[in-house]
């Protein structure tokens, strides 16, 4: 059974891009473009993974993360975010996430990330 993964980003053509490069990679992606979308999906759907922006609509990264681990602890998070403020990181950190990466994310970092996250 393919694990499931949500990809949260308010770039419409970015979570695309990633739905079609991972499902090539035999994941089972969802999609969602703000953060209360996320929160939603993440409640029916339990995701096996969490791929988020930090920066969101409506509810920000760092609150769909502290959701992730609030309904389910081991459920990784890969966190993303174009603001160089290393504090953005050590936020999400703080909040779950395993991985934090800088957009824009080069795609190879990102498979590694979610290969090792979903593997160790």
């Amino acid at each position: 059974m393919a694990s499931k993964v949500l990809i949260v980003d308010d770039e419409r053509d970015l979570v695309d891009a990633f739905v079609r490069l991972l499902g090539r990679s035999g994941l089972d992606c969802m999609r969602a473009f703000d953060g209360q979308e996320a929160i939603c999906l993440i409640d029916r759907e339990h995701p096996d993974l969490v791929v988020t922006d930090l920066n969101l609509p409506r509810a920000s990264g760092i609150e769909v993360i502290r959701h992730v681990h609030e309904i389910s602890p081991d459920t990784p998070v890969i966190a993303m975010t174009g603001q160089p403020d290393s504090d953005v990181f050590q936020a999400a950190e703080r909040a779950g996430a395993r991985v934090c990466l800088h957009k824009p994310v080069v795609l190879a970092e990102l498979t590694t990330a979610i290969r090792g996250a979903l593997h160790g």
